[in-house]
């Protein structure tokens, strides 16, 4: 053997002339592998003005002197470039960047350190492709990242030191924030949203005490988990209120109330809408135009005993049900327009009215065009209309077993009950006490108005009623 097996060191052989050639390129060698140290390991092209001694591993792809030497080790001796093939193993410090690498036997690769979990303990921080602050100590720079399990869950946790820190993802575009979900100030679910990373929307957020979802910035209906009643104070109330609580946490008009119920998911539960004792004037109607969404009828209750401390009083219509629900209870109502009426309800609306006291009612107390009305309790009369009841394109009313009061001779200039185009009236086993003035009915165009026997005289009126075109009084 003329060469050492590892570095290819050469032998001095026995009784060989000039030793010291042999000997100092074996020490060449152990010059350059020994401590093995290159500059770079990045580069195809030598450098222009290389220094002696300087060394390097080939790139991929070299270039000029290198070219085919892709991966050796290239050391400038005496002018020129010497290559030296690595063997699998050997390690080499990349001095440019400061990185220990290894021959793997097809290339040059970094070499990574054998640690133990408690080497990474306590680290002042890590920045993977990146570099950690002292803000974002752990800093990641990629195009994904994935913490995956390691036998079957696997749960990442964010955790904060009290309620009123804050614990949360933050989505930020160019650096500036535009969504963030967590808890932020409290232990409520929330996810935030902000055109500018400034101002910002909570979207979702769910009650960290009952799981109740709201959206507060809406868009979503709210489902209701009982049920729910709202309170109108025109005294003390506010419309910027949630209207959950009477006096100080009350709405102050009754169309706030009825848009808030309009605004969620009954989810099957009844929905009350409180009036408190006071007058609660109006200058528009009131505007009921859909049914409640997951329930049934939006119940308006004032005073059952005491009808006449709530007031609903208008310069225009009082209440228009348009497709909806509604029954009314323990009210006052009354208007001084003229042309307009206290109730309407059109376009299948169905009312129920009970505990009423009319006062002025305008056009008509209760106007109904293809809709339903029932009175299921006792009812007063203390003001004028020109109808009590006017009735058009079949619509539907019906009192049964009710008492209705007249007080002060109200007077029914074209009739106490009209009705035309297909509708009806049904009055069965009613009392009337009092009296007023008008004619007592008018049937038209297929029209009945029904009271089941009670004779010509059994409606409130001062002169007879009338039928023409097929309508009927029986």
């Amino acid at each position: 053997m003329t060469n050492s097996p590892i570095l290819s060191m050469p032998y001095i052989a026995p009784s060989q002339a000039q030793k010291h050639v042999t000997h100092n390129e074996a020490l060449r060698l152990l010059d350059i592998l020994v401590e093995l140290s290159v500059d770079s390991r990045s580069i195809t092209s030598p450098p222009s003005t290389p220094i002696e001694g300087q060394c390097f591993v080939v790139a991929t792809g070299a270039l000029g002197d290198w070219s085919g030497q892709d991966g050796q080790i290239a050391v400038h001796e005496n002018g020129i470039w010497v290559f030296i093939t690595p063997k699998t193993g050997w390690i080499a410090m990349v001095t440019d960047v400061m990185e220990l690498t290894t021959y793997t036997g097809s290339g040059w690769e970094p070499v990574k350190p054998n640690l133990t979990p408690s080497d990474l303990n306590n680290l002042a921080g890590v920045g993977v492709n990146t570099t950690a602050d002292i803000t974002n100590k752990l800093a990641v720079s990629s195009d994904a990242t994935l913490l995956t399990h390691a036998g079957t869950s696997h749960q990442v946790k964010v955790n904060k030191n009290s309620a009123g820190d804050t614990a949360s993802l933050l989505f930020q575009s160019a650096w500036t924030g535009h969504a963030e979900m967590g808890l932020s100030g409290n232990t409520d679910f929330a996810l935030k949203v902000s055109a500018d990373g400034g101002t910002w929307f909570t979207a979702l957020q769910a009650d960290g005490a009952t799981g109740r979802v709201s959206f507060p910035s809406g868009g979503v209906r709210p489902v209701l988990a009982a049920p729910t009643t709202w309170y109108v104070d025109p005294t003390s109330g506010n419309d910027t209120n949630t209207g959950l609580f009477s006096g100080l946490g009350a709405f102050a008009t009754l169309q706030r109330a009825v848009d808030e119920v309009l605004s969620i998911d009954a989810g099957g539960h009844a929905v009350t809408i409180q009036l408190s004792d006071d007058t609660h004037a109006l200058t528009t109607p009131v505007v009921v135009d859909q049914p409640v969404i997951g329930g049934g009828e939006i119940m308006i209750i004032g005073n059952i005993a005491s009808p006449g401390l709530v007031a609903l009083s208008s310069t225009a219509g009082v209440l228009d049900v348009i497709g909806a629900v509604v029954s009314v209870s323990g009210i006052e109502i009354s208007t001084v327009a003229p042309a307009e009426a206290c109730i309407t309800g059109a376009e299948n609306a169905q009312i129920t009215l009970a505990d009423i006291e009319f006062g002025a009612g305008g056009s008509a107390h209760i106007s109904l065009q293809n809709a339903e009305c029932a009175v299921v309790g006792d009812i007063e009369i203390t003001g004028d209309a020109d109808r009590h009841i006017a009735l058009d394109h079949k619509a539907v009313f019906r009192m049964d077993g009710q008492t209705v009061t007249l007080t002060g001779t109200p007077d029914f200039a074209t009739a106490f009950v009209e009705a035309t185009n297909g509708s009806s009236a049904s009055f069965d086993s009613n009392s009337f006490a009092g009296s007023a003035t008008g004619p007592r009915y008018d049937a038209t165009v297929v029209s009945s108005v029904n009271t089941y026997g009670g004779g010509a005289t059994h409606l409130p009126g001062g002169s007879a009623g009338s039928t023409s075109d097929g309508g009927i009084y029986l």
